[in-house]
């Protein structure tokens, strides 16, 4: 009887069960190995975006569905109030060529954060790849990890291979934090038989239009100082920052200065994201927002106190909670100066809602060309000096990813008639069994530099270069003494090395291990650039859009000087505040020994670099200094002018592109659409100092400039001294005369300027042969009389 009862309980809870799962509708759940439904994807770079549309049930066996056109993926829920979606392409997050999985057990990953002040609701991988038509489908799949929990098994049907496929797979919240890895692991063969486990027919390809969907929540932090730059800038979010900048009442200069200095600061922390500073006056912003209050200029929308010393507190924005509002506040504009130096320089030791700063010394004045992110040009430097992670140095497999490194260099450094820039490269590699044409490759800004083959163990038939037996860890080490072509070096470089190690097998059926590879560069290699001086010709506008030269020169900007107007414009601010910012994007630190000037303080602009922002002012003031610069523009009217000049133009000084010379001897015109200039000139106050103007006809064809500093395919645009911007278009232009910045000996001076008059060395040798002929003849003749004599 107890039997009986039992047994019928079991029968209930098993039929209530199959009840349950019969109703549940199978397209919203994955398992690894029962992912979603795989479509093949719209051929060509712009697929269209799947339909929001609900996934039919999946197949009762739980195979996974035949590629179909028909078939609707799946989708995040409906968002909840206050939830936003944010979708993020594998180039956004850095693999700009997508993943290529080659082998039986090729990898690859991409790394995406998740910010400190949001929770994720719901996550999924939209995944766009396409694989061997050659690969068995019983033997062969596509493994996805995600934090390394394996999330999903795709499997490989051969009726698909060769297609473009979208796979979507969601992602457990419970899996995700701050940083989150998804590696992709192809485990592939292509016979039943004995197989080459780097053979060709082994591959998939991941598209770098794959996308990783999220749908966050905000969360509300604590009002602590210690989590600053958060919620501001946050490491994880790999997106450009906005910033919006408040201002209780339009800002002094003073004032100008003190934000000026926290917008580099910004900047220096935004690394490669693009960084602006929208500016509000006396109105709350709809994100984390700074504001900059004098006890005289206290927002009307915050119930703000007065202080007595310069103050930071962190709040909570009244219209919405979730957001931060970081108030630097001080009694006047020399207060908010120090206020704003605490932050950017003191953030380590600041915690609690508030802080008082009662005493700041600022930091000494900063050497010339010593910016962070700049590679030294005073002496050798080590590789692992420009490095972030030791892991970068290192490879594995047969073929790894190249090994990069990013080069920034000070933009004057003269290259003309170099033998090519040092580098004494140590690297170690796993030895091939027997000579092979296993090699490694230096290229510079993919530009193939050098190639040598690796040895095997105990080979080495050269004497012109070191090589130490097997180390320790089975792996040999090797040095050579390598030269860079000086030509092929800008301001911003990528350094790579690539190894390539063919894989040997004794036999058809022997094994390989595809992952036993070792290859990494030592960190003790150095790169010197000391041999190169400082000599640059001027104006040239690609320096400035690429690396802020010659402004950046000194990382503190100790010698610059920005002009505006006397009550610049939120526009005007907003400009003023990104050049900084990409100042310090540039240089990697905070600058905070700049002046800003209004257009009347030509006093003051002496032995300074200029940096002119505006629009009516600015134009009026370039009216007065006289007729002769490439561009003068107002709201209707644009002068154009061209002067007779010795331009190179031959890239010696590290120009990429000769500027263009066309354009009319002087054009006046009446005009009244949109247009935007960037002008570089020399000072009219200052022997050897440059001068660079933004300006422009309206405020959006003002902020137009900005966008197009920022945009790497305009930004590749600008180079002479003129650059126009018309909308989208940007031309540049070589109008005006040119000067000489830097510091090289009076011989290499004189040599340099005559190495572009040939024809001028040519008379000049024949003269100078001739003089020495007369004399030697002159010389002759009296000792010839003289002898006569006698």
């Amino acid at each position: 009887m107890q039997l009986r009862r039992s047994w019928s309980l079991r029968w209930k809870v098993s039929t209530i069960g199959l009840l349950v799962l019969a109703t549940m509708d199978p397209g919203g759940i994955t398992l690894a190995g029962a992912a979603p439904t795989v479509t093949p994807a719209t051929r060509g770079k712009n697929a269209p975006t799947p339909t929001s549309t609900a996934s039919p049930p999946a197949p009762a066996s739980g195979a996974v569905a035949a590629a179909d056109a028909s078939a609707a993926p799946l989708v995040l829920a409906p968002p909840a109030p206050g939830t936003s979606e944010r979708t993020v392409t594998f180039a956004q997050l850095g693999q700009r060529t997508g993943l290529r999985l080659r082998g039986t057990e090729g990898s690859g990953d991409v790394n995406f954060g998740i910010r400190l002040d949001q929770t994720v609701a719901s996550a999924l991988l939209r995944l766009r790849y396409t694989y061997s038509p050659a690969l068995i489908p019983d033997l062969s799949q596509l493994k996805v990890y995600l934090n390394e929990e394996l999330i999903a098994t795709l499997p490989f049907n051969k009726q698909d291979g060769g297609k473009n496929l979208v796979r979507e797979i969601p992602l457990d919240p419970r899996l995700l934090s701050g940083f989150n890895r998804v590696r992709l692991v192809l485990i592939g063969h292509y016979t039943m038989e004995c197989e080459d486990p780097m053979h060709s027919s082994l591959w998939a390809d991941i598209s770098p239009q794959s996308e990783v969907v999220t749908s966050t929540q905000p969360l509300t932090l604590r009002n602590d100082l210690s989590t600053l730059p958060t919620p501001f800038f946050d490491r994880h979010d790999n997106r450009d920052l906005s910033i919006p900048f408040m201002f209780g009442a339009p800002p002094s200069l003073a004032v100008v200065h003190a934000a000026g200095v926290v917008a580099s600061w910004a900047g220096a922390l935004g690394d490669y994201r693009r960084t602006r500073f929208p500016v509000d006056i006396n109105e709350l912003p709809a994100k984390h927002a700074i504001v900059f209050a004098t006890n005289d200029t206290r927002p009307a929308a915050l119930n703000l106190p007065t202080v007595d010393a310069p103050t930071l507190r962190m709040m909570s924005n009244p219209n919405n909670p979730s957001l931060k509002l970081l108030v630097i506040q001080g009694r006047d504009a020399k207060d908010l100066e120090t206020a704003a130096l605490a932050l950017v320089s003191g953030r380590a030791a600041l915690s609690g809602e508030s802080a008082r700063i009662t005493a700041l010394e600022p930091l000494p004045p900063r050497p010339a060309y010593d910016a962070p992110r700049w590679v030294r040009t005073d002496r050798p430097v080590k590789l692992g000096e420009l490095i972030d992670n030791p892991a970068d140095l290192q490879g594995n497999g047969y073929m790894p990813w190249p090994i990069r490194i990013q080069l920034n260099l000070p933009a004057d450094l003269l290259t003309w008639q170099n033998t090519g820039v040092p580098l004494d490269l140590k690297y170690r590699y796993t030895p091939p069994v027997k000579p092979d044409d296993s090699s490694m490759s230096v290229a510079i800004n993919d530009q193939f530099v050098r190639a040598y083959r690796l040895r095997s163990a105990g080979a080495s038939n050269d004497k012109s270069h070191m090589l130490v037996e097997l180390l320790s860890d089975g792996t040999m080490a090797d040095r050579k003494d390598v030269r860079i072509p000086a030509f092929q070096v800008a301001s911003r470089n990528s350094l790579s090395f690539q190894f390539a190690m063919e894989p040997h097998k004794e036999g058809i059926c022997a094994q390989t291990i595809t992952n036993a590879a070792r290859s990494a560069i030592d960190a003790d290699s150095t790169i010197d650039f000391s041999g190169l001086p400082h000599y640059a010709e001027m104006p040239n506008l690609s320096f400035f859009v690429g690396s802020g030269f010659p402004f950046t020169k000194y990382a503190d900007l100790a010698q610059t000087a920005i002009v505006t107007s006397k009550t610049p414009d939120a526009s005007e601010l907003e400009t003023v505040f990104t050049t900084l910012g990409q100042f310090g994007r540039s240089t990697g630190v905070y600058a905070d020994r700049f002046e800003v000037l209004d257009t009347t303080q030509t006093d003051r602009f002496k032995d300074r670099d200029l940096l002119i922002v505006g629009g009516k002012d600015a134009g009026d003031l370039l009216a007065k200094w006289g007729k002769g610069f490439p561009l003068l523009i107002d709201q209707s009217r644009r002068l154009m002018t061209s002067q007779g000049q010795g331009y190179r133009g031959d890239g010696a000084t590290g120009s990429a592109l000769a500027a263009s010379r066309v354009g009319p001897a002087r054009m006046d015109a009446q005009s009244d659409g949109p247009l935007a200039a960037l002008v570089g000139f020399e000072s009219p106050v200052s022997a050897s100092r440059s001068v660079v103007a933004i300006n422009a006809t309206s405020n959006k064809a003002l902020l137009g400039v900005v966008d197009m500093v920022d945009d790497d395919v305009q930004r590749a645009a600008i180079h002479g001294d003129l650059a126009v911007v018309n909308g989208s278009r940007v031309e540049s232009f070589r109008l005006g005369q040119t000067y000489f910045v830097g510091d090289v000996s009076w011989w290499t001076r004189i040599r340099y300027h005559l190495s572009s008059h040939p024809i001028l060395v040519g008379i000049a040798a024949l003269l100078a042969a001739f003089a020495i002929a007369l004399k030697c003849f002159g010389w002759l003749q009296r000792r010839a009389a003289r002898r006569l004599e006698k």
